[in-house]
């Protein structure tokens, strides 16, 4: 019996001995294999480090503004008797642009004029018989102070006359008249609005965060919807900050052609920084450790290695390297947020 277990035995054994030295060849032989070891080699692509110019901007809300801009009212109170302007029409300053009907202050000028003329005739009577002796003194003086007593009358006549006519205080165009033909015109009501879109500049809050960031000559982007952008510079800052909003004012003329109207909001793009030669990087390849530390990956002898970053300001995709990168350096572009310090990498062409 103990004979038989042993035959059955034998062929198993024979086996066992056979195959047993080649399984460590085998194994040897996949871990060796160079061509397996690049294929499982993180695959990436790499970013050569270039200085070029670098600019921050920041953005807030203004409002396009004109000190050109009139409601015209009369100085007096009367029935609009002509109109002689239209919506749209340019004019020059003075131009009368309302007439109001001042018939009854025209005909006691007209009265006063004529006892004018009588007025003088007598002062000159009287001179010519003080020069002959003839009269007194007094005559004399009553003579001269009636005459001077109707031009005076006159004058003031005549500038009631004149504010029967409401005219244009500066050269514009008559964006809109609001006076009507028969009706009643009065001091208390505008007669007409007058534009000069000529002189015309943004006015913007800024957060005082930007107090000292922001300054005079300073450049700046206006940016209107559907409209090209138009580039201008900082006429004035602020020397004030509003308690309320903690922001302080600044202006910013509007200059060349444009098509921009009063009351228009419009975003100011501001540049406050400004790099002639500059490192910068794209924000996804900036990582950070643990520790809060920022760092991108470099390679080194085929494998990723963390390279320690000091950045600055961001803009847009773009943030400041501000040390530990030079022009000419090679990063990990593609791929970087997936390697691990030490991993072997494959660069793709």
């Amino acid at each position: 019996m103990i004979r038989s277990i042993s035959l059955l035995a034998l062929p198993a054994l024979l086996f066992a001995s056979c195959s047993t030295p080649d399984s460590p060849s085998t194994e040897s032989a996949a871990s060796t294999d160079p061509s397996k070891a690049v294929k499982d080699a993180r695959k990436v692509t790499t970013l050569q480090v270039e200085t070029a110019p670098f600019d921050h901007y920041f953005t807030v809300q203004g409002n396009v503004e004109t000190d050109r801009m009139a409601q015209v009212f009369p100085l007096t109170q009367g029935t609009v008797r002509r109109i002689l302007v239209e919506e749209g029409q340019t004019v020059r300053k003075g131009q009368v642009l309302i007439q109001l009907d001042n018939d009854v202050v025209a005909s006691n000028q007209n009265e006063l004029e004529t006892r004018l003329a009588l007025a003088k005739d007598v002062l000159a009577r009287q001179e010519r018989l003080w020069s002959q002796g003839i009269g007194t003194e007094v005559q004399l003086l009553e003579a001269r102070t009636s005459v001077e007593a109707l031009e005076e009358s006159i004058a003031a006549f005549g500038e009631q006359v004149d504010l029967g006519s409401v005219t244009a205080p500066f050269a514009g165009t008559v964006d809109r008249i609001f006076a009507k033909e028969g009706e009643l015109a009065s001091p208390m009501n505008p007669a007409a609005r007058i534009l000069d879109l000529d002189e015309m500049y943004v006015r913007a809050k800024v957060s005082d965060h930007y107090v000292g960031k922001v300054s005079e000559n300073q450049r700046v982007e206006v940016l209107v919807p559907g409209v090209d952008t138009l580039t201008s510079r900082i006429g004035r800052v602020g020397s004030y900050i509003e308690p309320a909003n903690r922001t302080f004012e600044i202006v910013v003329p509007i200059e060349g052609n444009h098509v921009m109207l009063p009351n228009q909001f419009v975003s100011l793009r501001i540049n406050d920084l400004h790099l002639d030669s500059a490192i910068a990087l794209p924000s996804s390849l900036i990582l950070q450790d643990r520790e809060g530390k920022d760092f991108v990956y470099k390679i080194e002898d085929g494998k990723a290695k963390r390279q320690p970053v000091k950045i600055g300001t961001a803009y847009m995709d773009r943030i400041l390297i501000l040390d530990g990168l030079s022009a000419g350096s090679t990063v990990i572009d593609r791929g970087a947020g997936q390697v691990v310090e030490g991993e072997a990498v494959q660069v793709l062409r």
